[in-house]
């Protein structure tokens, strides 16, 4: 499957999957509590070596029935995930977060920032189902977005070579430069949610996610579930640039909602055209298309997650 720290042939004890270039490189430093599990006879360990090898490695792995654990970025765990549903078994994702952002695991899951615990609840947390979304042929576990937030994505990704840009700082870095050097790129999109009549307009954004945060903390869709069956969409309606930049700071902290220029609501599927091929991130990745179709699935992912006060019990 990949570089290995071997289990026994033929074991269907769990496969960790480990992204040694997250977080600039620094996921590497957790490869020796992951080779303690490994030591225990707890898990296997395998390295990603480039793109989409995360997800080769899972639907190997879960076609033969073995649970997995993610240890990177939102989108290590995304790859993971979408390897896991194409095996179609029903095997159980842990994540040991260790990216730039985290947000589906720290703010949707509520995963510890700590590794250690972070990979004892992968290992043996409770196994909850998990609403996931499908955009075109790609699952995602936590946010889609075009417009100037798959811009930022792009920018983001290009300034993460830079020392020290990480989380919020790297997401804040690249919205001002979009904001202020290539705002004109705000696409006209035609929207339709769940078969109403579509309508077509200039949008600075328009977002849709399973929990509350993107971007490394930004409360694009705050009270978002990804238990409720539903996606939560926020478009933004394309103000000035001046406006744009008095908006970034409410977005960040949820306190968006009530600005005229924006819309917010759950929908179960939604479609979104261009007129022109352009940018939209999933899970933190960058894709490039004309149109983007988007429903969710609900309940398809069983995530291992903390135990909750008063006791959650395992979905079957």
């Amino acid at each position: 499957m990949g570089e290995s720290s071997t289990a026994p042939a033929g074991s269907a004890m769990p496969v960790i999957i480990l992204n040694p270039t997250s977080a600039g490189g620094r996921a590497r430093r957790l490869r020796p509590l992951l080779e303690r599990a490994v030591r225990q006879g707890r898990a296997e360990l395998l390295l990603t070596k480039g793109p989409r090898d995360a997800e080769r490695i899972a639907r190997e792995a879960a076609s033969v029935g073995r649970d997995l654990i993610a240890v990177g970025g939102d989108g290590t765990a995304s790859e993971v995930a979408n390897g896991l549903l194409a095996a179609g078994t029903g095997v159980t994702l842990g994540i040991v977060p260790c990216g730039t952002g985290n947000d589906y695991a720290h703010r949707t899951l509520g995963l510890p920032t700590d590794p250690a615990r972070a990979l004892e609840i992968a290992l043996t947390g409770v196994p909850l189902a998990m609403d996931i979304g499908l955009l075109n042929d790609r699952y995602f576990t936590n946010s889609v977005g075009v417009g100037i937030d798959a811009n930022i994505n792009v920018a983001a990704n290009n300034l993460k070579r830079v020392p020290l840009l990480r989380g919020q700082a790297l997401y804040w870095a690249a919205s001002l430069t979009e904001l202020i050097f290539h705002y004109n790129r705000c696409p006209e999109l035609t929207v339709e949610v769940d078969g109403e009549p579509p309508t077509s307009r200039t949008y600075a954004l328009a977002a849709l996610t399973l929990g509350p945060t993107y971007g490394g903390g930004f409360e694009i869709n705050p009270g978002a579930d990804p238990r409720d069956g539903l996606l939560d969409l926020c478009t933004l309606a394309k103000p000035s640039q001046l406006r744009a930049l008095r908006l970034l700071p409410l977005v960040e902290k949820g306190q968006h909602l009530d600005q005229p220029e924006v819309t917010q609501r759950r929908v179960r599927a939604v479609t979104m055209a261009a007129v022109g091929p352009i940018y939209a991130h999933i899970d933190g990745e960058v894709m490039r298309a004309a149109r983007f179709e988007a429903r969710v699935v609900p309940g398809a992912l069983r995530v291992r997650q903390p135990a909750r006060d008063g006791g959650d019990v395992s979905d079957a």
